[in-house]
């Protein structure tokens, strides 16, 4: 297929997500409330009755799996609370995400691309905490690894839901033009510029002196995607046995477990325990 024929398909899917199917997972005024500067609490708040139980009680989760430092913040009371502690773009990326997931509870290809997504948002996070960026940053690290295939998620909804009859829809397109699709999403929904740039470059970008945060976010991917490869679907990690008397609970590895926990991914993650080099 040519570049042209691949791009007419590639507008083709995107009015169909942005249209029928997406109305059909989802309240369009769900993304008005959000969009709206001026929405108000009880607004905000009506919000968690229109996005159902099961992806209102994941977004509690994962705001109360949101560390400061090693500390936990703590349990959020209301769904306005969610909102502000996860951020407005957070919480419209994760609704999408969601979205996606509880429609296709029990399909192995979404509910795969929906654990690697994560994974590589909470690795993305990591990296860019140890290698020094502000915390406005980290965030942005992590909303751009969950969203950076958004377009092969797209792709994937758009064959099960419409179809292929051509069989053009295989991995080797989603490959190369799911970066296409997710850039004109990202815009679609209101998502920030700097997500449409993640999205969109495959390539590790340099600063003068320094990786810029889109490189952060593509070496987390690149991480993650590889241990799926490995090991059957999962992220697996070796982890340094802890010394005697620390508190366990604000290790690195706790904040990982807790973060998967959070949306029951347990199984998706493996931890070895390895001594630690200064007792080898």
């Amino acid at each position: 297929m040519v570049s042209d024929q691949a791009i007419a398909l590639i507008d083709k899917v995107e009015k169909a997500l942005t249209g029928t199917i997406h109305d059909r997972f989802l309240q369009p005024e769900i993304f008005r409330t959000l969009d709206n500067p001026d929405a108000s609490r009880n607004e905000i708040e009506a919000l968690r009755g229109k996005i159902g139980d099961e992806i209102s009680l994941a977004l509690f989760s994962i705001a109360n799996s949101v560390y400061l430092g090693t500390l936990r913040r703590g349990d959020a009371k209301t769904f306005f609370e969610v909102v502000n502690r996860l951020g407005l773009h957070h919480v419209k990326a994760l609704i999408l995400t969601l979205a996606v997931l509880h429609h296709g509870r029990g399909d192995e290809e979404l509910e795969l691309l929906f654990a690697r997504s994560y994974a590589t948002s909470v690795m993305a996070q990591i990296l860019a905490v140890q290698m020094g960026f502000r915390e406005e940053a980290v965030r942005k690290a992590e909303l751009g690894g969950m969203l950076l295939e958004m377009g092969r998620k797209g792709l994937l909804v758009y064959r099960k839901t419409v179809g292929d009859e051509d069989g053009i829809l295989n991995k080797d397109f989603m490959d190369a033009y799911h970066p296409y699709l997710g850039e004109r999403l990202a815009a679609y929904y209101g998502l920030p510029a700097y997500v449409r740039f993640m999205i969109r470059t495959r390539a590790l970008v340099l600063d003068d002196r320094d990786l810029t945060l889109s490189s952060v976010v593509r070496m987390a991917h690149e991480a993650v995607q590889a241990s799926f490869y490995r090991y059957g679907g999962r992220l697996v990690l070796m982890c340094t046995t802890p010394r005697p008397a620390t508190d366990t609970s604000r290790t690195l590895e706790a904040i990982v477990a807790d973060k998967f926990r959070a949306v029951g991914l347990e199984d998706r993650l493996n931890i070895i325990r390895i001594p630690s080099t200064s007792d080898q």
